[in-house]
Formats: C-alpha cells, sequence, structure tokens
C-alpha cells in the first residue's frame, strides 16, 4: 500500500525540523529524504531547485507561521502586556524551553548564507518592527522601543545559541522571564 501523501505545510515542517536539528549544511539530501519520508526524487518534485530550494521555501513557511503566530496577536486590542505574554508563550512553546535551535540562526550561519540574506534581513526586521511597535504601544519612546526589540531579539537569540552549547535549558527559561519583565517597562 503506497505511503499517505503529505501535504506541502508538512513536508516544509519536517524540513524545518531537520535545519533546525541538524543546520543547514549538517542536513545531507539523505538526512533530508529521512526526514520527510520522501525519497530523493520526490524531494525534488517539490523542490526543482535542490536544497537551496528548500531551504528558501522552509525560511518562507517560518515567515507564514510567525505572522500567524506571533505577529497577529500583537494587533489583538488586548493590552501590551498580555500580547507580550502570549508571544513570549508561543516563543518558549516553539523553541521547547530552548532545546529546538532557531532556523534563522541556523540559516545565518550556513556558508552560503548570502542567499538567504534578503530574507533574513526581513526576517529579523519585521520581528524587531512587531516589539518595536508593541513597545511603542505601551509608553516607550521610538528611540527605546527600537533599542528594546533589538535587545530582545538579541538576548533570545543568544540565549539559544548557550542553550545549545550548554545544555542548561534555565538559560532560556531565565531569559525569557527577564524580557517578559524589562521589555515594557519605561525608563
Amino acid at each position: 500500500m503506497p505511503a499517505p501523501l503529505m501535504s506541502k505545510d508538512e513536508v516544509l515542517d519536517r524540513l524545518m525540523s531537520a535545519f533546525r536539528d541538524r543546520g543547514y549544511e549538517g542536513a545531507s539530501l539523505s538526512e533530508l529524504s529521512a526526514a520527510t519520508g520522501l525519497t530523493k526524487s520526490s524531494l525534488y518534485h517539490y523542490f526543482p531547485g535542490g536544497k537551496e530550494e528548500m531551504g528558501e521555501q522552509v525560511l518562507a513557511h517560518l515567515d507564514r507561521q510567525l505572522a500567524e503566530s506571533l505577529f497577529k496577536p500583537l494587533q489583538s486590542s488586548q493590552t501590551p502586556a498580555r500580547k507580550l505574554a502570549g508571544m513570549i508563550d508561543t516563543i518558549d512553546a516553539f523553541y521547547e524551553g530552548g532545546r529546538k535551535a532557531c532556523l534563522l540562526e541556523r540559516l545565518c550561519t550556513a556558508a552560503n548564507r548570502a542567499r538567504f540574506r534578503r530574507p533574513l534581513r526581513k526576517a529579523f526586521n519585521v520581528w524587531m518592527e512587531a516589539l518595536e511597535a508593541l513597545c511603542i504601544e505601551a509608553g516607550l519612546s521610538r528611540t527605546v522601543a527600537r533599542a528594546r526589540a533589538e535587545d530582545f531579539v538579541v538576548r533570545l537569540e543568544g540565549a539559544l545559541v548557550v542553550c545549545a552549547g550548554t545544555e542548561d535549558y534555565g538559560v532560556f527559561a531565565r531569559t525569557l522571564k527577564d524580557l517578559r519583565g524589562s521589555l515594557l517597562i519605561r525608563p
């Protein structure tokens, strides 16, 4: 009996997981095939441009996920503090308490990262702009809001790198707790 067909989103989710676990360079076509349950020829059917197209489409898939799960809720009518709490809870779940690597970081460190430079820049900028808008909504000046947004992303990404290197996931929990308590505080 043939295997059931997977949706493109399911394939992208599995590829994203493989890239997060192994890095872009570390994920061979054989490993990507195993991760998706698809033969190499089936992968090329989905992604005629090969591994680079897989990386590009996975990044676009992540952008759609972030827009829906992180950025859309920030536009709700809730208070800034509730929006921040929801966003941090979503981030914590997405990174499994610091146990999962950040796809953006994995693609930034790829040998051919120039190929991903534009979508990576866009992803980081959209995230920081959303955080900046949240800070402004909470009453912070634009200058302070931008600095806090950049600091948030830098600290979060740094915590993920430290967790990957030390397997001390408390680093991630402590970073999220501190960000939760400090992002919207007026100077």
